[in-house]
């Protein structure tokens, strides 16, 4: 497949106008197209912002825990990091100096299923450094996985969200489906009820985890049952 690079600069109902670099660009992109007779083109938008300080921090605070749990030294961590989501997405070298926004999110995404794989204790919050889009997956690992989606802390209980069990609705009766859940420790849990829903979610910059049929059901493969008591969630599968 042959990549061209052109920039939109004019928007008409549903027709675009693209203008490339140079007109030597546009020729070789009309010689490739008519060679190959082509009838339909299909176009990638670039993600130009480059990584965040935010996710830098994030990326070497990993870097450091992952070195004091396996006793590796950090750049050789971060050497082997790099070069295995290299080779996972088929990308050039990187540098985290000015790699893309949305590799440097792959990346951290990439850590974390590791983290929370191998139980890695981090010395940080999680979600005091992550990005929006990166916190999603972090909720739903900490729900497969057991362990608190706040500070990492196991054992754990399911919190509800926006249909709470208790007050008259068995936890053994109802469907959890469309409900929003949370992986909590006692003590977040008890905050949760303490604060109120809207007020935890705002503090902590998370929205829970949507289930679906298919969660209940990696759920309980892994030994851990919805309509079960709280004390069945303690254990990590």
């Amino acid at each position: 497949m042959k990549e061209f690079q052109a920039y939109p600069i004019k928007k008409d109902g549903r027709d675009i106008t693209f203008r490339f670099r140079d007109e030597e660009d546009a020729n070789k992109f009309q010689s490739t197209f008519n060679l190959f007779n082509q009838t339909l083109i299909e176009i990638q938008v670039r993600d130009d912002r480059e990584i965040s300080a935010k996710q830098r921090r994030f990326i070497y605070a990993m870097f450091n825990d992952i070195s004091k749990w396996s006793g590796d030294a950090p750049e050789f961590v971060k050497q082997w990091f790099k070069l295995s989501y290299e080779y996972w997405q088929e990308l050039d070298a990187f540098s985290l100096r000015d790699v893309e926004k949305s590799v440097a999110a792959g990346l951290i995404t990439f850590m974390l299923d590791f983290v929370a794989d191998h139980n890695v204790p981090l010395s940080f919050m999680p979600l005091d450094a992550l990005e929006p889009e990166e916190i999603a997956h972090w909720e739903y690992r900490a729900l497969m996985e057991g362990f608190d989606v706040i500070d990492g802390s196991r054992p754990v209980e399911m919190a509800h969200g926006e249909h709470a069990v208790g007050m008259g609705r068995d936890r053994n009766k109802i469907s959890n489906v469309d409900n929003t859940v949370f992986s909590l420790s006692h003590t977040h849990h008890m905050e949760l009820h303490k604060i109120g829903l809207n007020a935890f979610k705002s503090k902590y910059h998370v929205n829970g985890v949507h289930v679906t049929d298919e969660i209940i059901q990696q759920l309980e493969s892994r030994g851990r049952r919805f309509g079960a008591t709280p004390s069945s969630w303690n254990e990590v599968k």
